[in-house]
């Protein structure tokens, strides 16, 4: 192994680490000879690869960043060409990009693959630092954008109210299988959130969405 390659291993090693203390402990509380207790390396090394505690607080949050724009970034990416480009008059089409969307989200919230840094982020909602301005700037505000985008599209008359609201809302009906995760759990009184219960649920975002998106009389 290459000093390269074992210095992106120790980077990696303390960033996954990090993620783990930080979730349980909180900022303040942590201790970056725990962090580097937990990756089994040198706390020097802390200093050497993120200068210190709040550096690697910042490259915790940026790997959270790309780690969600890695499962939900093709589907932006698609939203945005097709409104870039030619996507029909209509709701159907909007509609099935907002699917996948939803779906994409789901799968990613109400999954095990958020769990490790899911408190993390519940945190940063409640009491925002400099690594909020990382998830705003380089998730939150792309993907409420291309939504509202979206859902102007599916809806140009505004029949379900404020687009900004609508997605507000929308957001806010895929988060709480995460940041509510325990009272969803004894409401579908269920143990944990399985495949099951993630189609289920992605099912169930999509009927409301139409509820929400498309007039009564329109609905097929």
């Amino acid at each position: 192994m290459t000093q390269a390659t074992r210095g992106d291993a120790t980077r990696e090693a303390l960033i996954r680490a990090a993620i783990d203390v930080f979730g349980r402990d909180g900022f303040d509380a942590t201790r970056t000879r725990t962090i580097a207790e937990t990756a089994k390396v040198n706390q020097a090394l802390i200093g050497y690869h993120f200068r210190n505690k709040e550096g690697l607080y910042l490259a915790v949050f940026a790997d959270i960043v790309e780690q969600i724009r890695a499962r939900i970034g093709p589907v932006l990416a698609e939203i945005e060409a097709a409104l870039d480009g030619d996507l029909p008059p209509g709701r159907e089409d909007g509609l099935a990009l907002l699917f996948r969307m939803t779906d994409a989200f789901i799968l990613l919230m109400a999954g095990t693959e958020s769990n490790p840094w899911a408190q993390l982020v519940v945190r940063e909602q409640q009491s925002p630092t400099a690594a909020f301005a990382l998830l705003h700037d380089g998730l939150m505000r792309p993907v409420s954008r291309g939504l509202i985008r979206l859902v102007q599209h599916i809806d140009p008359v505004a029949q379900a109210g404020d687009p900004r609201l609508v997605v507000a809302t929308i957001m806010g009906q895929m988060l709480v299988f995460r940041v509510a995760r325990a009272a969803v759990l004894r409401i579908i009184d269920q143990p944990a959130i399985g495949p099951d219960e993630i189609v289920a649920i992605q099912g169930q975002l999509r009927r409301n969405l139409t509820a929400m998106l498309v007039p009564a009389g329109d609905r097929s």
